[in-house]
């Protein structure tokens, strides 16, 4: 078929070939020079037990697996850093996984009144003692709330279970506009 003097088909052939090297280059950039050195440093890091890196469109999403017993604080904000080196501004979601009961999930399910409620009025003194109370009658082995500028940390472990959950506090309490 030609068109004007030009064979259409190796013209379609050029661009398709093009687009699929454009299209593996991307890949090939973003998998060896970002996703790879990203779950190298992660896994370095004793607290991290395993690292899936994915990427839908734009959309990029860390899952971290945080081994029992972290310092979910400092494996967060480590966490936080690396992906911060590597990527920037740009937007990644970062998920922490742990190993959940029902049990310890129900536990959350009490407790996230008064983490919430901490996190939007600050009123982080009453949140603890009420997450100690509901801990201490629960039975659950350890328990663990932590507070910074940016996060709510909450760690419950029971046996072999562990639950990890990290809230964002709002912005106007946690810069002290509240």
């Amino acid at each position: 078929m030609h068109f004007k003097g030009w064979r259409l088909h190796f013209i379609l052939l050029a661009a398709l070939l093009t687009l699929g090297l454009l299209s593996g280059g991307q890949w090939v950039y973003r998998h060896y020079s970002q996703e790879k050195p990203l779950a190298a440093t992660l896994k370095a890091n004793p607290a991290v037990q395993e690292v899936t890196v994915t990427r839908a469109a734009e959309d990029l999403e860390v899952k971290v697996t945080l081994g029992p017993g972290a310092d979910l604080p400092q494996a967060y904000r480590q966490v936080q850093e690396a992906v911060g080196k590597l990527y920037g501004r740009e937007q990644v979601e970062l998920v922490i996984q742990d190993h959940r009961s029902p049990y310890l999930e129900g536990l959350w399910r009490q407790c996230q009144f008064a983490v919430y409620e901490a996190a939007a009025r600050g009123n982080f003194t009453q949140m603890a003692a009420t997450v100690e109370e509901l801990a201490r009658r629960s039975g659950i082995d350890r328990y663990a709330v932590d507070v910074d500028t940016d996060f709510i940390y909450l760690q419950f472990s029971q046996g072999q279970d562990y639950l990890y959950q990290v809230i964002p506090r709002s912005n106007d309490v946690a810069r002290g506009e509240g």
